[in-house]
């Protein structure tokens, strides 16, 4: 009796180093040689969703985003749309909200508006410039302002940013918002010379007030136009030509492509 208990003792002791030692050669292979997950990533997933359905972009501001200076009408938002379905083959349908003149309280108001909610609501992707006519003042004074000692009121823009941006986010808490920065349209200009700085400053508090926010990102513009006004302004001098349009279009689209992971017709983001 006490051989055959020894016995049953001696096999189960076997089984157990048995168990053990297949199962410390799988840990170690996984180590070693990790096999990769056929779980989808996130981001995967939703850059997958967008490419077979219609990425809806809503787009809201002044006179930039409704395109006024440019002969072919589309603006930035339109080239964006554009190339997001020739050269990145992803469907797209634009909803432009923008109003030319609009300042900051403008568009607080506008979206106190339902139908602008439900717009934002159903938005994958929302754009919008604002500013221009906040920080400069009004054609008819322009040119009787020292700009080395104008400061416009940058607490009461960041103030009104916080607000815009926290009712969009009240209505669509997830998907992107690119707010697109100012550039200096009279630098070129002698009589408004320390306007430079000025913009500077501004596009560096709208920058520091969209930290508070997740994924919202500030497209600098600023950079593109330096020194080349006559180049890329429309005859006002102070909207973007077509060759300005397009090259805010392509620096947006490339902040678009990079957050939602889009991928272009040969596989570069």
């Amino acid at each position: 009796m006490r051989s055959m208990i020894v016995k049953v003792l001696l096999v189960i002791t076997a089984a157990s180093l048995a168990l053990f030692a297949y199962g410390f050669t799988i840990g170690v292979q996984d180590v070693l040689r990790p096999q990769a997950s056929n779980m989808p990533k996130p981001k995967e997933m939703k850059a997958a969703a967008k490419k077979k359905g219609t990425l809806q972009i809503v787009s809201l501001g002044d006179s930039l985003t409704r395109g006024v200076g440019d002969k072919e009408g589309i603006g930035y938002i339109g080239r964006v749309r554009n190339s997001l379905q020739s050269d990145y083959k992803q469907k797209a349908a634009l909803t432009n909200l923008a109003v030319s003149g609009a300042k900051a309280p403008d568009l607080i108001k506008q979206l106190s508006d339902k139908g602008a909610q439900y717009s934002l609501g159903q938005a994958d992707v929302i754009i919008l410039t604002m500013g221009g006519n906040d920080l400069f003042p009004g054609w008819e004074s322009l040119g009787s302002v020292d700009f080395t000692k104008y400061r416009p009121d940058t607490a009461t823009f960041q103030a009104n940013a916080k607000n815009i941006l926290n009712q969009i986010r009240q209505v669509n808490p997830n998907s992107p918002i690119f707010w697109v920065g100012l550039y200096n349209p009279f630098e070129d200009v002698p009589e408004l010379k320390g306007s430079s700085f000025i913009v500077v400053d501004w596009n560096g508090a709208l920058e520091k007030t969209a930290l508070d926010y997740k994924r919202v990102y500030i497209v600098p513009t600023f950079d593109l136009f330096q020194s080349r006004g006559k180049e890329l302004l429309y005859s006002d001098h102070f909207h973007p030509n077509e060759t300005g349009y397009s090259l805010i279009a392509n620096r947006l689209l490339q902040n678009i492509i990079s957050q939602l992971n889009i991928t272009g017709k040969e596989g570069v983001k």
